[in-house]
């Protein structure tokens, strides 16, 4: 009877065990580039690579020198082996919330105040680029990307 007990408590471990993993992702490839328009590097830009062909979307934004580093699914790991369409976006005004510095901690009651302090409506960003670039359908620009690193510059005209 004590051997049965052990082998079910075993068992049940075993079970227990392999319900609590994570799912395995697919593998992703380092992808890194540089954005620039008018021979400048183009600053806080958000650039958007869109799976053709089924796939997790890859992003990232640009520093000072219009450098980017894709992210799929932990800060800087790349993209997925596949077909993307890409896209690229920057609006005048504050750079994308990723890009400033880390958020600090405020409490509910300061959240409110700031959000509320300002009756008066705030102006819409608008899109510093050409429109056929907000789009991945229009912009003219794809990258293959394959079972390694890889680069893709982009050039806005």
């Amino acid at each position: 009877m004590t051997l049965r007990r052990t082998l079910v408590a075993v068992c049940g471990f075993a079970l227990v065990s392999g319900c609590s993993s994570e799912p395995e992702r697919p593998p992703v490839y380092p992808v890194t580039g540089t954005v620039t328009m008018k021979s400048r590097p183009l600053e806080n830009a958000r650039i958007v690579f869109v799976p053709m062909q089924g796939g997790a979307p890859a992003s990232g934004i640009t520093d000072k020198e219009g450098k980017y580093s894709l992210t799929t699914f932990n800060a800087g790991d790349g993209a997925q082996a596949g077909q993307y369409g890409v896209k690229v976006a920057k609006y005048d005004g504050q750079a994308p919330p990723e890009a400033q510095e880390p958020a600090k901690q405020i409490t509910y009651e300061e959240e409110q105040k700031m959000q509320f302090a300002d009756e008066k409506p705030h102006p819409v960003a608008k899109s510093v680029l050409p429109k056929k670039y907000g789009s991945e359908g229009t912009s003219g620009l794809s990258h293959t990307v394959k079972d390694g690193p890889s680069t893709f510059d982009i050039k806005i005209e």
